[in-house]
């Protein structure tokens, strides 16, 4: 059976929750012939009666019960939608979601820059380690971690630094003999390695240089932004892409402290389904995020 046309199902509930297709007309803002035009038309479809005259009135069949009950959330949810979207356009709205992580170090502070050029666009970040339905979760754009490969919707590469080692300026000598292969007097236990959500970079990062250290020591933070805050306290040696912490290595809190760097396969990648580039204020977020990650453009502070 083909899908009955939205509008009959419409008067239909509209009829069946006020019982009368007078009150339904003024509510549709149509007349009382089109509203009985399109009952009479649904149930022709549906085959069944919808609604029996009485000496009372009208009142709904057992069919009409049980279609009602089943069509009224429908119809509820259709109107939600409606309103949030054109509500959204209205406002301009961006949602984001990314990590913690990526937000601290990356996103908000670059957000001003957006924000003093286009004062009528809000921006509002969600921040999760999970992976969220950017349709279910109404979300404009997800910025995720991983190998990029995420049906269904398009995905542009953000970001694919390299791995580097970075410490407190007080931890660098110990941790420059550490992670040096050729020092064999170097204390293996003067340094904690400190790890984030991503617990294989380490892992790759040891691997790719050639020191024998135990990749699976030292304590785990939720969000990357909680091992490059312990390694500012001086607790440790985090790894980081140099574009996360771009900050702090200006301002001197962290130093690099091996120069060698590992690629990993994975990249921070911009997720999105298609249809929001339809509005404008998504498409100039969207620019201007790729326009920040390119090589060379650094962090305003």
């Amino acid at each position: 059976m083909k899908m009955p046309p939205l509008h009959a199902v419409l008067c239909f509930a509209v009829v069946g929750r006020h019982m009368s297709i007078k009150l339904a007309a003024e509510e549709l803002n149509v007349t009382a012939g089109a509203v009985s035009q399109q009952v009479a038309k649904l149930e022709e479809i549906l085959g069944l009666s919808l609604f029996a005259r009485t000496s009372r009135g009208m009142e709904l069949t057992e069919a009409g019960k049980t279609y009602l009950r089943a069509v009224s959330p429908a119809l509820r949810h259709i109107e939600q939608a409606t309103q949030r979207i054109t509500q959204q356009q209205q406002a301009q709205i961006v949602t984001v979601s990314c990590t913690p992580g990526f937000a601290m170090q990356w996103l908000l502070p670059r957000l001003p820059q957006f924000q003093a050029v286009h004062p009528d666009i809000d921006v509002r970040i969600n921040t999760t380690n999970k992976l969220v339905d950017l349709l279910v979760d109404e979300v404009d754009f997800a910025v995720r971690h991983g190998l990029g490969a995420y049906a269904g919707f398009q995905v542009e590469r953000l970001i694919d630094d390299r791995l580097y080692p970075v410490c407190s300026p007080a931890l660098l000598p110990a941790c420059s003999a550490v992670l040096s292969p050729t020092d064999p007097a170097a204390d293996m236990g003067a340094i904690t390695l400190l790890h984030d959500e991503h617990r294989d970079d380490w892992r790759i990062w040891l691997r790719a240089t050639g020191i024998d250290l135990d990749p699976a020591t030292g304590p785990v933070f939720v969000a990357s932004n909680g091992a490059i805050d312990a390694a500012v306290a001086g607790l440790g040696v985090a790894l980081a892409r140099k574009s996360l912490v771009q900050d702090e290595l200006a301002s001197g809190k962290l130093v690099i402290a091996f120069p060698a760097a590992a690629q990993v396969p994975i990249a921070y990648h911009l997720v999105y389904d298609s249809t929001v580039l339809l509005h404008q204020h998504c498409q100039r977020f969207r620019q201007w995020l790729l326009a920040q990650a390119e090589p060379g453009v650094l962090s305003p502070s």
